[in-house]
């Protein structure tokens, strides 16, 4: 019910908003920061981050040196983050959210927390949680960072060809992250690629400064991840439950293999406070992981943690039929797991257009195709709930993925403007240097 009230409040913002100005100012600090084992670069759209722990910081030190440089990088910082929680919880919900966030807590890998805690002790918010003051408290932070455990009803959308449907036989993979960015494009002027640096490995998060799990990754193992929601009104519960984003992190950084990665993530000891998709690639495959670990609705017995591969047995009156390819909605379509794709409409028309445009594309699909089926639309990134448009007025980035190159390509919702251009501008991103 909270999820649900939350998405029609959010869905009053963005009307409420779309006849104000497009245009929004935007603070800028210093350009570079650099300090030992933390580096912040503004590449204009977005944050270059690179975390070094090889240098010998403790996590709790590289969480402060992070902060102090997101402070310096970007000084209205508190006031971004903080308004973004103001606008995505009503202030009566706001304190029953940090009851989800105790919760959860215990939950999450340690050295994780103490990263959390480090940038927490840098913000000027200390322990006092009050709702809109433009302070990041130490609560706030952690309910920032578990958003989509705690709070966020978000869309996605991940799509990947591969084999003989791919122009090089290696799989490309796009993944666009739709998402309320925030009345003053609070979400778009944090924006970040971090790299995060082992001894004996590095994993890449494409996602926002200060956001310490992973809604879309990967590894110099060549595995790549994206999350997606996929709510089927099964009752909420953060009791004793992990945060998938926080728990994706961890497999990226702890196995080499994608079918380890994805393993680690269907356990079905592991119990997470949303259900959920995650779409993975590594150079040569992609598939998609249904993790339904809680039912939903009337017939809460359908559960199905499990793959899903281009020729898997769908659901009656869902098709896919295209050969080499994966995709996904913010759905399941699994035969035997919980139907909530045929009544959500934008669940529906998206998948159908996806289908379409991949077909369309002809018998193989390249990289630079890849990006005009992540970017279809009707002229213009239509209204997120009726349009079926892949890319919409709610994306806030696109990103096309080769793992076998480790080529990376995002288009970054520009900081200084509200409305999606129609024509979606790809920047090339270098990685693991």
């Amino acid at each position: 019910m909270v999820k649900r009230l939350l998405s029609l409040y959010l869905v009053f913002i963005m009307l409420f908003f779309a006849g104000c100005s497009n245009e929004v100012q935007v603070s800028t600090g210093k350009s570079s920061y650099q300090v030992n084992g933390v580096s912040i670069t503004d590449k204009g759209n977005y944050l270059d981050v690179v975390l070094d722990y090889s240098t010998g910081l403790t996590h709790r030190q590289m969480g402060e040196a992070f902060a102090k440089g997101i402070l310096e990088t970007v000084p209205d910082y508190e006031a971004l983050v903080d308004s973004y929680i103001a606008e995505s919880l009503m202030k009566n919900e706001y304190p029953y959210a940090f009851n989800r966030v105790e919760d959860i807590k215990p939950q999450i890998n340690k050295e994780y927390s103490e990263e959390i805690e480090g940038m927490a002790s840098v913000f000027s918010g200390g322990n006092n949680n009050v709702w809109k003051d433009n302070k990041i408290s130490r609560d706030e932070f952690f309910l920032f960072n578990l958003f989509t455990d705690s709070v966020r009803g978000t869309q996605c959308s991940f799509i990947s060809v591969f084999g003989s449907r791919s122009e090089n036989h290696k799989a490309i993979t796009a993944r666009n992250l739709d998402w309320y960015g925030g009345s003053q494009n609070q979400l778009p002027r944090i924006q970040a690629v971090i790299t995060i640096k082992y001894k004996d490995k590095k994993i890449c998060s494409v996602g926002y400064l200060g956001y310490m799990g992973v809604l879309t990754g990967f590894n110099n193992s060549k595995v790549f991840a994206g999350i997606l929601d996929a709510g089927t009104n099964a009752p909420y519960s953060s009791e004793g439950r992990r945060s998938y984003t926080m728990d994706l992190r961890y497999a990226l950084e702890k196995y080499e293999k994608m079918d380890d990665v994805a393993e680690y993530m269907r356990d079905p000891s592991k119990l997470y406070a949303y259900n959920h998709v995650i779409g993975f690639s590594d150079p040569d495959k992609s598939f998609v992981l249904e993790n339904n670990f809680s039912g939903g609705g009337i017939d809460s017995q359908r559960v199905k943690r499990a793959f899903r591969n281009a020729d898997s047995k769908l659901n009656k009156g869902i098709s896919w039929g295209v050969s080499d390819a994966v995709a996904s909605v913010n759905s399941f379509v699994l035969y035997g797991n919980n139907d909530n794709h045929k009544p959500n409409k934008f669940n529906t028309k998206r998948w159908e257009n996806i289908k379409k445009q991949l077909m369309d594309m002809g018998p193989t699909v390249s990289a630079e195709e890849m990006k005009r089926v992540a970017s279809f639309n009707h002229g213009s990134p239509g209204v997120f709930s009726e349009s079926g448009d892949i890319y919409n007025k709610m994306t806030l980035q696109m990103v096309v993925f080769q793992p076998d190159s480790l080529s990376l390509e995002v288009f970054f919702r520009p900081r200084g403007f509200r409305k999606n251009p129609d024509n979606p501008v790809f920047e090339k991103v270098t990685v693991f240097q």
